[in-house]
This record gives C-alpha cells, structure tokens and sequence, in this order.
C-alpha cells in the first residue's frame, strides 16, 4: 500500500495546517483574479478594436467566436480552481475530489490549448474584420494572453490539489516522519 507522510494512504489524507489555509485562501484568489483577468483581456481587445477596425467584435461570427473561445476556457479553469476547496475537510485532503479536480483541470487546459489553436488558426485563414491588411494582431494577443492566464490557472489548480512532498515539508510545522 501506498504510503503518504508515513500513513497508509486513505481516502483522507493529511495536509500541515498552513498548507490547508493557503489552499483555502489561494483558490479563491486565484479563480477571481482569472475571472477578472479574463474579463480585463476582453475588454482590453473591445477597446483596442473599436479605433482600429470600427468596432469592438469581429464582423464574422466566426471570429467572435474564435475570440470567445479561449477566454470560456480560462472561465471554466477559475471555476474548477474556485472549486478546489472541495478536496479539503478540514485540515485532509480528499483523495476523491482531488483526482476529480485534476481530471477537471486536465480537460480545461487540453480545450484551452485546442481553443487557442482553433482561435489563431480562425485569425490567421479568414478575413474576420473585413479590413484586407490588418494582421489582427489583436486576436493574437488577446489569444495568447488568455493561453497564459489558463496556464496559471491550471498550474496554481494543481498545486493546491496534488502538491508535492517538498512543498507539504515547507508549510509542516513539525516533520511527520
């Protein structure tokens, strides 16, 4: 059998007790900061558009789409990371929950990744503003912005629900061992 901090590993394992309150504390920081984040990178791109193209979204749905994509990825990698403090009860980690909220957090960045591929892909082989010339170098960086800000995301999600050994002997008051 497994073993975790010297214990057999359960279906509750232990976690020192600031590790606990930073999970606490940092999913909800981290999933808002995404969701503000993400809106901001929105807004940023509508204003940026609205003098260089004449309006805020791209004339093709297509493009609107290609724009919306990347960016309900990262919206959908915050709410999985503001979920994450479902894994813990108390100051133990649900093993269950935990290997939920990493499979969640896996397919949110695969549709991330994929999402930001298709959005590029979408700017770069179709006209979506109507402006022949423009690059649209815009929608790469709104693309490429929401691709780090899910990255984040997904790496913040995971430290908090698979944390490693190190990091648990960094936040132990006394060793387990």
């Amino acid at each position: 059998m497994r073993q975790y901090y010297g214990q057999p590993a359960a279906e509750y394992l232990p976690l020192p007790t600031q590790f606990a309150v930073r999970v606490r504390t940092g999913s909800v920081v981290t999933g808002v900061a995404l969701l503000v984040g993400t809106l901001l990178v929105l807004g940023l791109t509508a204003f940026v558009n609205r003098p260089l193209h004449g309006q805020s979204l791209p004339r093709a749905g297509l493009g609107t789409l290609g724009l919306a994509l990347p960016a309900l990825s990262v919206i959908a990698t915050a709410i999985v990371v503001l979920t994450a403090r479902r894994c813990l009860r108390g100051d133990y980690l649900v093993t269950a929950r935990a290997r939920t909220t990493r499979t969640a957090l896996t397919i949110c960045f695969a549709t991330l990744s994929i999402s930001c591929l298709l959005a590029l892909t979408i700017s770069a082989l179709i006209d979506v503003w109507g402006d022949h010339g423009r690059l649209g170098l815009t929608d790469l960086l709104a693309t490429l912005a929401n691709f780090a800000l899910g990255t984040i995301g997904h790496g913040a999600g995971l430290w908090y629900v698979r944390p490693s050994v190190r990091t648990l002997e960094k936040f132990s008051d006394h060793p387990i061992w």
